[in-house]
């Protein structure tokens, strides 16, 4: 009974002929030369799309460049500006980039008859699903766009990065983008840090920084004489160092330690010069109180007199 069923089968599959319409189909529009001519059109139009795009993206940015360039060079000079043009500059130009190249896209599947809207509402409906999985990433620019717009930090600043308390970096910052950041350390190690991460930001490139020299005298020393000295000196070499906000200021005696006084010197700096300020003016005034026969002291140590203790 089944083998009658079976050669049934093999033998009315054997007497109708199989449908080849397709292939004939497939084949007419392979040789037709019209269908030839209108791919070649579309690529064609698709080729001078992209190059569109390039001369609109290489204008943008040299417009968006040459617009912070010109500010730079106006007459109002903000704090800080300089930092935050470059900043912003990268910003835009990224923005520009990823626009530009989402329209090129667009358009040239909109050449070849491609249903932008359908695999838009398909990628919406498939990003809704990824969104639960990317939540970081929408955390890191949401945060990377509030660090740009209250002008936390910009590139070149000098930031200590925490996270919930913790040091996570401290260095210069080299990039500044929506979802991440780079931060060059004391070593030239680079640190790669998500915005989202980052809770807490001490900037220590925003204001003037204050450093205190401390000098050692010896007690014997007129330190009235050496603060005439030292105030003169900075009255006419401050003006000369573009590291010094306004002239140093001799504060006084500030202890007494191991046999010496020490002088205390307010320096006001520009951000982040403090400590090549200190370094420079340690040997310069070191040279000017010699030159008027002033020596700085060492640690001395009192042992105390002897005492002669007679025995009974």
């Amino acid at each position: 009974m089944n083998l009658e069923f079976l050669s049934t089968l093999v033998v009315s599959a054997i007497e109708k002929p199989m449908d080849t319409s397709f292939l004939t189909t497939i084949y007419e529009k392979i040789t037709n030369p019209e269908n030839w001519i209108n791919i070649l059109e579309r690529v064609v139009w698709s080729i001078g799309f992209v190059i569109i795009g390039l001369i609109v993206m290489k204008v943008v940015k040299t417009l968006i460049q040459n617009f912070f360039m010109m500010k730079a060079r106006s007459k109002l000079k903000i704090k800080g500006s300089a930092k935050r043009n470059k900043t912003l500059i990268n910003v835009l130009q990224n923005m520009t980039t990823i626009v530009v190249w989402f329209v090129v896209v667009v358009t040239i599947l909109e050449t070849f008859n491609i249903p932008v809207g359908t695999l838009l509402a398909g990628a919406g409906i498939v990003g809704l699903a990824i969104g639960f999985g990317a939540q970081s990433l929408v955390k890191d620019m949401i945060t990377g766009f509030f660090i740009i717009l209250e002008n936390q930090f910009d590139t070149g600043d000098f930031i200590r990065a925490n996270t919930t308390g913790t040091t996570v970096a401290e260095g210069e910052v080299i990039y500044l983008g929506l979802r991440s950041s780079k931060i060059k350390g004391y070593n030239g190690e680079v640190y790669m840090i998500p915005n989202g991460t980052i809770n807490e930001v001490v900037n220590f490139s925003v204001e003037n920084a204050i450093a205190f020299l401390d000098l050692n005298l010896s007690l014997d020393t007129n330190t009235i004489e050496v603060e005439r000295l030292l105030t003169k000196y900075f009255e006419i070499e401050w003006p000369n160092d573009p590291s010094l906000v306004s002239s140093p200021v001799v504060l006084g005696i500030q202890d007494f330690q191991q046999g010496q006084a020490m002088l205390r010197i307010q320096f006001i700096t520009q951000p982040m010069e403090q400590f090549g300020v200190l370094r420079k003016y340690r040997g310069k005034i070191k040279d000017y109180l010699n030159a008027h026969e002033i020596e700085l002291s060492v640690p001395v140590m009192d042992f105390g007199k002897d005492i002669n203790i007679k025995g009974s």
